[in-house]
């Protein structure tokens, strides 16, 4: 069985069981009593529906921290904006890149004080590259006087299927990283502490994809013919060559951890840690692709030109591997409620992945086979919340 048609099958259980409250919800008819269910029905909390009523700030303050914490349904998006490290065989493996991505929580707590909550994070960045514009040959250019004094700037042939333009862009891949994660998460709500605050521990299921890309292309030009025989000035030809090296981690395991948080006025101070153990199961996708263009004709301008077009490449050669991950994520956030259901938040988010990850290398200037690498993620976030 793959690994994603276990975690489609685990997600399909898991939503049966969410979707289904009557499967042992019928014994709430037999004598001795209701039956247990592990999640709850929608409208079992019996909600006042009054979300966006103002807030009732006296009435808020005057309520215990255990009368304050909500229970129920709640939901919550951030967009995040992460620091994510580059691989350790780049030559600025002591620097990162910023990219953005998005994070939905959904969940519920009962009056029990226990719940569940899933939650969903994909993070597309960073794409970082190093581009050279390279123009090709066969670039007409009617007016050119050679004169260094007078020097001519030449119009832009449109006939390049790849920009428009007589020209390449060479690109040297710096940082491309993409990273999805899903988690379900069963808590449970301790007692307030002397000062108000609460803590909530949890345990649960993660699983995650971190892809990663890498990319080194080049140009090379040439009087030596692709149909062989030997150079001469009626014949050019111009290389284009792309290395792709494309890495896939899939990660599945468990995670233990808690949310802390206490409430000063209108605002909910929290802080959230997990620690997880995965399995990895790595893949990694390499290629070769050249496209070569060879000319035959004069080198007079406006002079009749043959250009053939010659494409080679090694399709894709994949090796796996397989790595245990362990790491942390730490979450620091305020959230200001602006009525009675939802409130803004904004925070810090810390993610360390502190072995098992393989991250992508140009086979010209790294260890293709580093597979055990580290990573970190940190940066900023800010969303709305919903009866947290």
């Amino acid at each position: 069985m793959s690994l994603l048609n276990l975690a489609l099958r685990v997600i399909a259980a898991v939503t049966v069981m969410v979707a289904s409250p009557s499967l042992m919800a019928q014994g709430k008819n037999l004598p001795n009593g209701p039956a247990f269910h592990p999640f709850a029905e929608p409208l079992e909390f019996d909600p006042d529906w009054q979300f966006f009523a103002p807030v009732d700030v006296d009435s808020m303050l005057e309520k215990s921290p255990r009368k304050r914490a909500n229970t129920g349904w709640f939901a919550a998006y951030d967009r995040t904006h992460l620091w994510v490290s580059r691989p350790a065989t780049e030559a600025s493996a002591n620097t990162g890149d910023f990219g953005w991505g998005n994070r939905f929580d959904v969940g519920f707590m009962t009056t029990e004080r226990t719940g569940w909550f899933a939650s969903f994070r994909h993070i597309s960045g960073p794409n970082m590259y190093d581009n050279i514009y390279q123009e090709r040959l066969n670039r007409v250019n009617t007016d050119d006087t050679n004169s260094l004094t007078d020097p001519v700037q030449p119009f832009i042939d449109a006939n390049d299927p790849q920009l428009g333009t007589r020209a390449y862009v060479l690109q040297d891949s710096l940082n491309v990283f993409n990273m999805s994660n899903f988690e379900l998460n069963k808590t449970w709500r301790r007692e307030p502490y002397r000062y108000g605050g609460i803590i909530e521990p949890m345990v649960g299921f993660k699983y995650m994809n971190v892809d990663d890309l890498a990319v080194n292309q080049s140009y090379a030009r040439s009087l030596l013919p692709l149909t062989g025989g030997a150079a001469t000035t009626d014949q050019q030809v111009e290389t284009f060559t792309s290395r792709e090296t494309r890495i896939k981690n899939q990660m599945v395991g468990g995670q233990l951890g808690a949310r802390y948080f206490t409430h000063y006025n209108r605002w909910t101070l929290s802080g959230e840690l997990r620690a997880f153990g995965m399995a990895n199961f790595q893949a990694r996708d390499a290629s070769v692709r050249s496209l070569a263009t060879q000319y035959s004709g004069g080198a007079g301008i406006n002079t009749g030109v043959t250009a053939t077009d010659y494409s080679t490449g090694t399709g894709f050669a994949q090796t796996t591997n397989t790595e245990f991950v362990f790491g942390f994520e730490a979450r620091a956030q305020a959230a200001y409620q602006v009525t009675k259901g939802f409130s803004l938040r904004g925070g810090l988010d810390v993610i360390d992945f502190a072995q098992g990850i393989w991250r992508a290398a140009n086979p010209g200037f790294g260890n293709i086979n580093e597979n055990n690498q580290d990573v970190q993620l940190a940066g900023y976030t800010f969303g709305l919340e919903f009866n947290r």
